[in-house]
């Protein structure tokens, strides 16, 4: 194997790959990049023997050793040597911001997503939209899906003196201790790893490389110096160098830029050297330094700030105007920076040598420094790299300069795009005491903290705006009347979403309902927002066809104002109202515009793929189409934690443990509800924990599992008047729930007449639903407790009418939900209706029958009839009952009135009765001009 010393801590160039992997705004891509390889590489191939290919490589490699050791170099080869072997890597350099959960997520995602996209993007995007979260929970799921990785992949994880928190160091600890057999790790760091190493060690599933195994000897060095340098040192001058320098490699590389420049002989220079690797490395960087040019250290010292350096920003930031030549020159000479391109467009320092240079201009000209930060910001500026402008303001203590980037960006990031990872980083590297500079700020940070799972945070916060505008002119804020004004309504709008984010309901529709009263026609994103706060307030209350208006309206707005992040919501809005209402056709519609607009919007945008994920996740279970419904859960799954409203987060529960429960895994269908629960406990989300625990008694139940319920029930105390959780079961739908739960556990218990009277007092309760998935799903287990009472023909009605309304939307889950009782209720209409089997008009409710036996029976997924729209009809066929139209069908086949009665499940008196309704309607005396009138008007 041939290695080279690391030019990032070593001194030698190499030039980096140009793929990076896409990241998610903000990030540096130029850290998930490792070196390419040198033809001038000093052999290496000792260090590991005969165990360089990944098949006979042990699972962990630790290389630790001082700074400029060639680290990196060799993990560099490593990696070069895996890619030729086939082998799936991905690299990420560390640095001290890292050592935070979700810095550090983050970035370990970013990635991993170039060896696997579908393994990262789900939790990137929880992260992007959720930066506070329990990282324990997170940091587990993550080292299970990482088990699950079937080919040979290796992880390199350069600089990693940098990271010491419990939770990333507990993360990596699990992740060794349940290492799965095709994933290698590759760890480099300056210091002792400090990771549970003992059982690999003895195991024998460890490599570890050390300081003495890195040095040179003298053999080495002298290649190294005549490859890279060109210089041939006398045998003793090379071993003096070696003993002053301990062999260590950024040392030799140093000694040789420095014999390079200088007048007197090599063995004079040598051995003025002192000190260890320190003060070594202290003496030797600063001779670098010195020994330069003017111009060429004054373009070091005016560059050291820079993430990463282009001709063009180079020369704004340095004033050098042949830039770009003098980038080459720097690469040509060594001098410590790494070609991000193969055109010279984009270079980096290695990072110790960029902090030497940006200490030493702190040193000596801390305003220098400072104006260098700010006039990259204004470079970014204007090229439209706002993150990067943010950070150099921020890099260089132009605090007043960031906050006014901030106050100008930060708006737009949070409330349009829901960007709230970026704005939350931005307001904690600003120093608090800037943070009330400008109301825009603060209500962009209450926004983003309220989708955060920082409700109280973003009440105080937008309090605090109030205040401040209510102070006289020109002693707060430089504002005009008539932004205090819009400020003002601003402020009062983020305080709804906080209420609706905090699950306040009451409270969000109060300030809600005055605020959409009081707002101007053209202030079409506040209304959009408003009016999402009040289609969510619906929705809660169970009234979903308002809340489908009023979403409605919230996409207009949206729209209008070209704002995604409300556009989204209200589009999920509408979808889960619809699916409440039965409305299956139109909710397909407005999920599948909301996922391709999501995706057109790219990473930026991963909150709304994970939102329009949700509802073709939601569409797909109501289908009991489950394999759609698990590759549609895969992004929405982001939802399982709670930040923001609630809705999203039920929804992506809930119908993860039903795909899961419908898989015959409801073990694990019970422990995601549990968990679940357990944050919406910790997250004060009572309305969410009653409807999960509900959730989970109820899948228990359909599965048989009645003492697994039972066991359920008691632990949430679902039947505890008592209980402090029971004031959310005052809103209609989970009240509704936990009625339908109790006359569930009464058939469980052999009661079906009792069963029968609940059921059928929520049918007939005032403002009882008609149609949706709660009436079907009453109305289907109402089936069964009559069957079970012995009451077969109306259990049978019962049945028919479910189907009858659920067909035209292929709506299965809430019949398929009364569990594999229903199936003998299934097989007796199925036996009443062989007269009429082959005739058209039944194909959807036939259709809908065979997949309620399929999926009962656990033998399919559900397979819907292609998605259409029914035809706009007249209004007299618009004024046909479903009831009539399929009468009308059955009699255009030529079935008699006896048939008829069979085939509907109803009397020969009530098939008269309804062949009169039709007659009055269509103007027609017999039932052939009835059929015919039928065809005429396309009822068929």
């Amino acid at each position: 194997m041939a290695l080279a010393v690391d030019r990032a801590k070593g001194g030698v160039i190499v030039k980096s790959a140009a793929n990076a992997t896409s990241l998610p705004q903000g990030l540096i891509a130029t850290k998930l990049v490792p070196a390419a390889m040198d033809r001038r590489l000093v052999s290496r191939e000792s260090l590991f023997g005969s165990r360089t290919g990944w098949g006979g490589m042990s699972p962990v490699v630790s290389i630790v050793a001082a700074a400029g050791s060639g680290k990196s170099t060799l993990m560099a080869q490593l990696h070069h040597d895996m890619v030729e072997q086939g082998v799936s890597t991905c690299w990420l350099s560390l640095d001290a911001d890292d050592n935070t959960p979700a810095v550090f997520a983050v970035y370990f995602l970013s990635a991993l997503s170039s060896v696997d996209p579908n393994l990262a993007r789900e939790d990137l995007s929880t992260l992007r939209s959720n930066p506070v979260r329990d990282f324990d929970v997170f940091f587990d799921a993550l080292v299970a899906r990482l088990s699950a990785i079937d080919r040979p992949t290796t992880v390199f994880i350069d600089d990693f003196q940098h990271i010491g928190h419990p939770r990333v160091l507990r993360f990596l600890n699990r992740l060794l201790a349940h290492l799965p057999p095709c994933l290698h790790l590759v760890f480099a760091s300056r210091v002792q790893l400090p990771l549970d190493l003992a059982r690999l060690r003895v195991a024998g599933a460890l490599i570890e490389v050390d300081q003495d195994h890195l040095n040179f000897d003298a053999t080495q060095a002298g290649v190294f110096l005549k490859r890279y340098h060109d210089v041939e040192l006398a045998p003793d001058d090379l071993q003096a160098l070696i003993t002053t320098t301990e062999g260590w490699p950024t040392g030799i590389q140093l000694a040789a830029l420095a014999i390079r420049r200088h007048r007197g002989s090599a063995g004079e220079l040598i051995k003025s050297f002192s000190g260890r690797d320190k003060d070594l490395t202290r003496y030797l960087v600063e001779t670098v330094l010195s020994s330069q040019s003017e111009i060429v250290r004054q373009f070091l010292l005016t560059t050291a700030p820079l993430r990463r350096m282009s001709p063009d920003l180079c020369r704004a930031t340095s004033g050098h105007a042949d830039s770009g030549e003098m980038l080459e020159h720097l690469e040509r000479c060594n001098l410590f920076v790494i070609a991000l391109d193969r055109n010279g467009q984009w270079y980096r320092y290695h990072h110790l040598f960029a902090e030497f240079l940006q200490n030493e201009l702190r040193r000596t000209a801390p305003e220098a420094y400072r104006d260098v930060c700010e006039r990259a910001a204004d470079w970014c500026q204007d090229k439209d790299l706002t993150t990067e402008a943010i950070q150099y303001a921020l890099d260089g203590e132009c605090y007043e300069k960031a906050t006014d980037l901030i106050a100008r960006h930060s708006p737009k990031l949070a409330q349009f795009d829901g960007d709230h990872y970026t704005v939350l980083d931005w307001m904690r590297r600003l120093p608090t005491q800037f943070h009330d500079h400008r109301p825009e700020s603060l209500l962009a940070h209450a926004w983003s903290r309220a989708f955060s799972r920082g409700t109280g945070i973003a009440m105080q916060l937008t309090e605090q705006v109030l205040e401040g505008l209510k102070a006289e002119p020109g002693t707060n804020w430089d504002l005009d009347d008539a932004r205090r004004q819009g400020l003002r309504v601003t402020a009062h709008v983020v305080q709804a979403v906080t209420h609706a984010a905090a699950d306040e309901m009451e409270s969000c529709f109060a300030r809600a309902g005055e605020l959409r009263a009081s707002l101007p026609p053209s202030e079409d994103f506040l209304i959009g927002t408003i009016c999402n706060c009040l289609s969510l307030c619906h929705f809660a209350k169970g009234d979903f066809e308002l809340s489908a208006k009023v979403a409605v309206d919230a996409y207009f707005h949206g729209q209008r104002a070209g704002a995604v992040f409300p556009t989204l919501w209200a589009d999920f809005l509408q979808v889960m109202a619809n699916v409440e209402l039965g409305r299956l056709h139109t909710a397909h519609e407005v999920a599948q515009r909301a996922y391709a607009s999501a995706r057109s919007e790219g990473s930026r945008h991963s909150y709304g793929v994970g939102l329009s994920s949700l509802i073709n996740a939601e569409i797909a279970i109501q289908r009991c189409n489950f394999d759609s419904a698990r590759e549609f859960l895969g992004d929405g799954s982001i939802f399982k934690e709670v930040f923001g409203p609630a809705e999203p987060v039920l929804a992506a529960i809930r119908n993860e443990a039903r795909a899961q429960a419908w898989n015959q895994e409801l073990g694990a269908a019970c422990r995601v509800l549990e968990q679940g629960q357990h944050t919406a406990l910790g997250t004060q989300h009572p309305r969410l924990y009653a409807a999960l625990a509900i959730e989970e008694a109820t899948l228990q139940l359909i599965a048989g599992d009645t003492a697994g319920a039972s066991q359920t029930a008691s632990r949430t105390r679902l039947l505890d008047d008592s209980d402090s959780t029971r004031t959310s079961f005052s809103r209609r739908p989970l009240r509704g729930a936990l009625q339908l739960l109790a006359a569930r556990f009464q058939l469980a218990q052999q009661n079906p007449d009792a069963a029968a009277r609940i059921l059928t007092q929520l049918l007939q309760a005032r403002g009882a639903p008609t149609q949706g998935c709660f009436f079907l799903t009453v109305t289907a287990v109402r089936a069964v407790a009559l069957w079970n009472a012995d009451r077969r023909n109306d259990a049978a009605r019962e049945l028919d009418r479910a189907l009858r309304a659920a067909a035209p939307e292929f709506h299965v889950y809430p019949i398929a939900s009364a569990g594999r009782a229903l199936l003998p209720v299934l097989d007796a209409i199925a036996q009443r209706r062989t007269d009429a089997v082959s005739c058209a008009d039944l194909d959807k409710k036939l259709l809908l029958q065979r997949s309620l036996h399929s999926i009962l029976r656990g033998e399919s997924s559900a397979q819907p009839a292609a998605e259409t729209r029914p035809a706009r009809r007249s209004d007299m066929v618009e004024s046909m009952t479903v009831r009539e139209t399929e009468l009308l069908r059955l009699v255009d086949a030529g079935l008699a009135n006896r048939q008829l009665a069979d085939a509907l499940l109803v009397s020969e008196a009530t098939v008269k009765w309804h062949l009169h309704n039709i007659y009055e309607k269509m103007g027609v005396r017999s039932r052939s001009a009835a059929a015919a009138r039928a065809r005429e008007m396309q009822l068929f």
